[in-house]
């Protein structure tokens, strides 16, 4: 494939990746690190898992991976942007580094653009990807090429997410040589992150910095404040009266 093709062109060659494969995965013990590395939150307390936090990106994944249904990337920006998952607010959509290169080589180990793109730097400081370190690391999931060919592929694992879709998800990231035209998103089928028309609708996910349990007191904590503030009125009654 040349250096570089239009928006128009690269969307035909999405839309033919696009396509959701047959398997429908569920949570597969012992592939990827996601039973140790992503925790489970469940922020108003009711017995749902509402959110996994990433211990090695150091932010929380939205747990249902398709609450608003197809997107097009502005619509997913403001989804992602006005989201407030019972109380928790600072939504965003996942991002990646953009080299600034046009075209896209389909390598089988690329630094933005391929399969089996490159997710984290050797020593932990820089996440390239976070949907690919999801896809690839948490999950273990295959992509449709790596470096040594043609390995079993596709979204075999979806560890404890609901709803997560063998498809197109967006990044919050416009695709740098023609940012008013394109952004990038991440093909949850073929293991494939490349460049994407704006317009078009694929899927979205809510990401978190940090961990969102930290903004949500214990259930005991909860308790021990309702005591005092109580304990506060009482005195101050007994001072009116």
């Amino acid at each position: 494939m040349g250096p570089c093709r239009s928006i128009s062109a690269i969307t035909l060659t999405a839309a033919a990746l696009l396509a959701p494969s047959p398997a429908l995965a569920v949570g597969v013990p012992g592939q990827g690190t996601w039973e140790t590395t992503l925790q489970p939150r469940d922020i108003n307390g009711d017995g749902t898992v509402d959110a996994f936090y990433d211990t090695v990106l150091n932010l929380s994944w939205m747990a249902d991976a398709n609450v608003a249904g197809l997107m097009n990337w502005a619509g997913a920006q403001a989804w992602a942007a006005n989201l407030d998952l019972h109380g928790t607010t600072d939504w965003r959509l996942p991002t990646m580094i953009d080299t600034g290169a046009p075209g896209c080589d389909w390598s089988y180990w690329g630094t933005d653009c391929g399969y089996s793109v490159q997710t984290i730097s050797q020593d932990g400081q820089t996440i390239f990807s976070e949907m690919a370190h999801l896809f690839h690391v948490s999950l273990g999931n295959k992509a449709y090429h790596d470096t040594s060919g043609d390995p079993p592929w596709g979204l075999t694992n979806t560890g404890g997410f609901r709803n997560l879709q063998a498809w197109g998800y967006w990044y919050g990231l416009a695709y740098a040589p023609a940012p008013e035209l394109g952004a990038w998103h991440f093909n949850n089928s073929y293991g494939l992150q490349s460049y994407f028309d704006q317009v078009d609708e694929i899927y979205a996910v809510a990401v978190h910095p940090g961990d969102v349990a930290a903004g949500v007191p214990e259930p005991h904590t909860s308790a021990l404040l309702l005591i005092g503030l109580a304990g506060v009125l009482a005195a101050a009654r007994r001072r009116s009266a």
